[in-house]
């Protein structure tokens, strides 16, 4: 269920590489997918320590998880000639902390871009449910933020001691992409939830005044679900990300 699953047409020009968040899955950008033809490679990663237990997880590191970044588009700058990144929650983060170093980047969608994090004390509560093994069937939140777990989760809570580093090195690198990231320089679509569990919409103000970048905040999204209608809008600049593409090799007139 939760591993990484590249698909490379050998006529391919162009790639999109997908990261997805911590202690999540490349599941997340499964909706995604079938936006792409066969003109397209596709890269939907697996960050280390992620698909395994908890003991694998507090065993990997960010920096671990900034070379595999890099590892990729190191592969992809060599092989295609226009790239796009899909980042969910930290993979927004790793996108920002790229983009600098690869100008064949064309554009970012960034899927709840932590950039003001924040833990609802609803989401304290549902961790330790589903420790036990407990899901809220009725909630949709819920049951989409369990399907998004990468991890096998444990009932066992002084296992999650180990975890506590890869927090800290994710609020550090949550406090760089404020600082020093390259925001705004490739056109950016952003999607923030309203009711996200995580994220704090003071994220927005990070992505404000830069006129490549349009931000949307889905007044009934979290962290972890997007009703159909916010669905389709992401699906909606996924696509307009896919004609800058096109318009850069020619394919089309204007976006």
């Amino acid at each position: 269920m939760h591993s990484s699953y590249i698909i490379e047409p050998p006529n391919a020009k162009c790639a999109v590489l997908m990261i997805h968040g911590i202690c999540s899955t490349p599941r997340h950008f499964d909706f995604l997918v079938s936006e792409f033809d066969e003109n397209w490679a596709i890269y939907n990663i697996l960050l280390d320590g992620h698909g395994g237990t908890v003991q694998d997880f507090s065993h990997t590191s960010m920096e671990r998880w900034k070379a595999q970044t890099k590892e990729m588009l190191d592969r992809l700058s060599d092989r295609y000639d226009h790239i796009l990144i899909l980042g969910y929650s930290m993979g927004t983060l790793l996108s920002l902390w790229a983009l600098p170093n690869y100008p064949k980047v064309l554009g970012l969608l960034l899927l709840n871009p932590p950039m003001r994090p924040w833990v609802r004390f609803s989401m304290l509560k549902r961790s330790r449910r589903f420790t036990k093994g407990i899901v809220r069937q009725e909630d949709p939140h819920e049951v989409a933020c369990l399907r998004d777990i990468g991890v096998t989760l444990s009932s066992g809570i002084w296992q999650y001691l180990g975890w506590i580093p890869r927090f800290l090195e994710l609020l550090r690198l949550c406090r760089y992409c404020r600082q020093k990231a390259c925001i705004g320089t490739v056109p950016t679509y952003v999607h923030l939830g309203r009711r996200d569990e995580l994220v704090s919409l003071r994220s927005q103000k990070y992505f404000a005044d830069h006129p490549q970048i349009t931000v949307r905040i889905a007044d009934e999204a979290g962290h972890f679900y997007f009703p159909e209608k916010d669905v389709e809008a992401v699906r909606a600049d996924l696509r307009a990300l896919i004609e800058i593409v096109k318009f850069a090799k020619g394919e089309t007139h204007g976006v």
